[in-house]
C-alpha cells in the first residue's frame, strides 16, 4: 500500500492498517473468520453481512476526521476506551450465545451413510438450535418420554432422531420465529464485535496522532 497518496494522513492510515490487521488477525483466533458466520443471515452474501458495519464505522471515522482537534482529542481517547470495554462484552455475548445456540451436526445420504468431503472427511453443517425450556409443547412431551428410556439424553441427541423425516431438524422442535430471533442476536452481536473492535482501534491511532502532532 502507498500511503504516500493518503497525505497528511500517511501516519493515521498506516497505524490504523496495522491496527485492524492485528484485530482481524485476534479475532480469527477467537471466533473464526466473519465470512465462517455468514450462514447465520440465511444465505446472505457475506459482504452484506458485514456491510451495515463497515458503513457505520466509515461514517464515524469521517466524523473523526472532521472534529478531533488538540483541544477535544482526549473525548476520543475516552470513546476508544469505551468502544474497547463495549468490544470485549460483545464478543463474551457472542460466544456465550454460541455455545448455547449453535450445534456442528453430521450430514448423511439418502442411504444413512454419512457424507464424506474430499479429504474422506464427514461433512458437518452448523445450526441454531433453541433452549430446552424453549421446546413446543409436541416436542418436549416427546422428549421426556425419551428420556425415560435413555437417561442423560441430551436435546441435540433427541433432536436427530425426532421429526417427520429424522433429520437433525431444529424447527421440528422450537418455533420458527425462535429460532430466526436467535440468529439475528448472534449476527447483531457478531457486527457489534467488527465495528467496535475497529472503531475502538482506529480512535486510538487517531488520538495517538493528534497527541503527537
Amino acid at each position: 500500500m502507498n500511503l504516500s497518496q493518503y497525505g497528511p494522513f500517511a501516519n493515521i492510515v498506516g497505524l490504523a492498517g496495522a491496527l485492524v490487521a492485528t484485530f482481524s488477525m485476534l479475532l480469527l483466533k477467537m471466533l473464526g473468520s466473519v465470512k465462517r458466520w455468514t450462514w447465520l443471515a440465511s444465505g446472505a452474501p457475506p459482504f452484506l453481512v458485514t456491510a451495515a458495519a463497515r458503513m457505520l464505522s466509515v461514517a464515524l471515522m469521517a466524523v473523526t476526521y472532521v472534529t478531533i482537534s488538540k483541544t477535544n482529542y482526549g473525548w476520543f481517547a475516552a470513546a476508544a476506551v469505551l468502544c474497547g470495554v463495549l468490544g470485549f462484552i460483545a464478543i463474551v455475548r457472542f460466544d456465550c450465545l454460541r455455545e448455547r445456540h449453535v450445534v456442528q451436526i453430521s450430514m448423511v445420504a439418502a442411504d444413512g451413510k454419512p457424507l464424506l468431503d474430499r479429504r474422506k472427511r464427514v461433512v458437518q453443517q452448523s445450526v441454531v438450535i433453541g433452549l430446552e425450556s424453549d421446546l413446543r409443547e409436541d416436542a418436549r412431551a416427546a422428549f421426556v418420554e425419551a428420556r425415560k428410556k435413555k437417561a442423560g439424553l441430551s436435546v441435540r441427541q433427541f433432536m436427530s432422531g425426532f421429526g417427520p423425516q429424522r433429520l437433525n431438524d431444529p424447527e421440528a422442535l422450537w418455533d420458527s420465529a425462535l429460532l430466526a430471533n436467535t440468529r439475528s442476536s448472534l449476527t447483531m452481536t457478531l457486527m457489534c464485535v467488527v465495528l467496535l473492535g475497529v472503531m475502538a482501534l482506529f480512535l486510538a491511532a487517531f488520538t495517538i496522532e493528534v497527541f503527537n502532532r
